[in-house]
């Protein structure tokens, strides 16, 4: 198992400033093993907290070490004492010797500004003083242990270690709420090119078919292809006959969600067991009543919908039939509401086989357009392949220009009028621009309807996390269903 580089970069970036310091100035004598402080990040991480991404078996680690760190103490200062008793100050093994051993062999003024103090007594009640504040302070770090130069290499690593995985535990809780796949926003690949969802909810007509409503969905004018939802006719949750909503971005973050707290045992099951208030806190920071009740009820509905495309020549063989989930359950338990999530098989088979499309959660809940959230992982798809299969540019960047039927083959548009749709996509774009998100820049000729987007080249951490060994673009690992809307 290994972290993703990134999220040992942006942990390192978070890093207590001491910390990084210690590091820096103590590495060719204390961690010569490690080639940078990343690594010895990577390693801290896999040594304490293996596969345990949860926050509730984070929270038992930190509980651990924060309690092994206050022993650590007690058994320094207790040695110190015992040592201060047992040797006299002129022997090596007295705490205090190199204050006596300095004054003895430095001039006046360097010991002065050494030890602040013009005698031995005066220095060492200093170092006591400090070592009182130290032993006082249930957040001061080993290393500020102000005799760490009095213990051996091996003693420092050990301690080193300890205040780095308290303080890498507290940011995994402060950024990600303790949970460790939350860094990621990742979204199914087979998701991204097809216009399941839509940037605003709107109704579109359903009509009654033998054992199901349909509803049709035309994103564009496909003139040999038909996309529909078909809403189970026995489901109880949808309310108007006549009408169904196509699913939207608040979809579309539930989803996300779910796959941000996927658990071991899901790769049996198929099923993911989460509390509502997760899923609401997911829409609303401070999601009310009506918030639960809007999940539980989406979340029925995407188990109750199944996606068909069919070729209008050939309606009796679908070229995709697809449904999120098998099935829902919502139940309450000890006061909680829960939803108990059963993917279904196409789902399924993207998480087990890694057929994913990653975006940083910062990078992705920094976005404020619904658009945006939508768009974000088909730009980054788009950057995945330009990189292994492009050379960038004179500045760096990777460039490819698109037509205005691009985007409606990944996103449902509400309106059917192309001036308005296109302005919603500079707008999206524009974005992205001004955060610095995927794209540089982008340039639109109103000539041709071309537009040509610069993609930011990925980085070295990005190229080792998102891009798999012997990848090649477009070798068929997963659906492909650009051909079929052409």
């Amino acid at each position: 198992m290994a972290y993703p580089k990134q999220l040992i970069s942006s942990l390192a970036d978070n890093l207590n400033k001491t910390l990084v310091d210690f590091f820096e100035i103590e590495h060719l004598k204390v961690f010569p093993i490690y080639s940078s402080l990343n690594d010895l990040i990577a390693e801290t991480l896999l040594e304490y907290v293996k596969e345990e991404t949860g926050k509730s078996e984070l929270k038992s680690i930190h509980g651990t070490q924060v309690k092994m760190r206050r022993q650590k103490k007690n058994r320094w200062l207790i040695a110190l004492e015992e040592n201060i008793g047992k040797y006299e100050i002129t022997n090596k093994k007295h705490p205090f010797y190199s204050v006596q051993h300095d004054y003895e062999v430095l001039p006046g003024h360097s010991f002065l500004k050494l030890y602040d103090a013009k005698d031995v007594d005066s220095a060492i009640k200093k170092c006591n003083d400090s070592i009182t504040q130290w032993t006082e302070n249930d957040q001061a770090l080993l290393i500020e242990y102000p005799l760490i130069s009095n213990k051996t290499k091996k003693q420092i690593l050990s301690s080193f270690r300890i205040d780095l995985i308290i303080n890498l535990i507290d940011s995994i809780i402060t950024y990600w709420d303790g949970n460790i796949e939350a860094y990621f926003a990742k979204k199914p690949e087979i998701l991204l090119d097809t216009p399941f969802f839509s940037p605003n909810r709107y109704s579109v007509p359903l009509h009654q078919s033998v054992d199901a409503y349909v509803a049709d969905l035309i994103s564009f004018d496909a003139e040999n292809t038909v996309f529909q939802m078909l809403v189970s006719g026995d489901s109880e949750h949808i309310e108007d006959r006549q009408k169904v909503k196509v699913f939207d971005s608040k979809d579309n973050q539930i989803l996300l969600t779910l796959l941000n707290n996927i658990k071991l045992d899901f790769y049996e099951s198929k099923a993911i067991t989460i509390e509502i208030g997760t899923l609401a806190k997911a829409l609303n920071s401070r999601p009310n009543k009506h918030c639960y009740e809007d999940v539980k009820t989406r979340l029925h509905t995407m188990a109750g919908t199944t996606f068909r495309l069919y070729r209008k020549d050939n309606p009796d063989e679908a070229l995709l039939t697809f449904n999120f989930f098998d099935n829902v359950m919502t139940p309450e338990k000890d006061g909680k509401e829960y939803a108990i999530v059963t993917f279904g098989n196409i789902l399924f088979d993207a998480v087990t086989k890694k057929q994913m499309i990653a975006v940083t959660a910062s990078s992705y809940n920094s976005l404020e357009l619904d658009l945006s959230r939508l768009l974000y992982h088909n730009l980054q798809k788009e950057r995945i392949t330009l990189s292994s299969s492009s050379a960038p540019d004179e500045n760096g960047h990777l460039v490819k220009s698109y037509d205005y039927s691009y985007f409606q083959r990944i996103i449902l548009f509400k309106k059917r009028k192309k001036a308005d749709n296109i302005l919603l996509i500079r707008q999206t774009l524009d974005e992205f621009v001004d955060k610095k998100i995927a794209l540089a820049k982008y340039e639109y000729q109103q000539n041709n309807g071309l537009f040509t987007l610069y993609f930011f080249n990925l980085t070295d951490d990005e190229k080792s996390d998102l891009i798999p060994k012997n990848y090649e673009p477009g070798n068929g690992t997963q659906m492909e269903l650009t051909d079929i809307w052409e």
